[in-house]
C-alpha cells in the first residue's frame, strides 16, 4: 500500500470534529473499504480543517474511499517516503 496525506474540511455534522475523526476507521469498515485504511490525522478545530494519514493502493481508491464515508477532501498527495 501507498501512503497518503489528506487535506479536508471536516463535514458539519451532530458530533465534533475529534469525534468525526476517531470515526474513520469504523465508517470504512461499514462501507466495506478494505482497500483504505486511516493511519492517524491531525486537525485544526476552530477551523474544522484536518490532515490525515491514509494507506491505500491508489490515488484512485482513496478517492472512492473517501466519498463512500462523505469526507469531502481538497487535496490528496502521495507521500513518497517518511524523514
Amino acid at each position: 500500500m501507498k501512503m497518503f496525506v489528506v487535506n479536508s474540511d471536516i463535514p458539519p455534522a451532530a458530533m465534533g470534529a475529534e469525534a468525526w475523526i476517531l470515526g474513520i476507521p469504523k465508517m470504512l469498515r461499514q462501507e466495506n473499504v478494505a482497500n483504505v485504511k486511516f493511519v492517524t490525522a491531525y486537525c485544526c478545530t476552530p477551523d474544522k480543517k484536518m490532515i490525515g494519514e491514509f494507506n491505500a493502493d491508489n490515488k484512485e481508491a482513496l478517492t472512492s474511499g473517501l466519498s463512500k464515508i462523505g469526507l469531502p477532501f481538497t487535496q490528496i498527495m502521495e507521500a513518497t517516503k517518511k524523514i
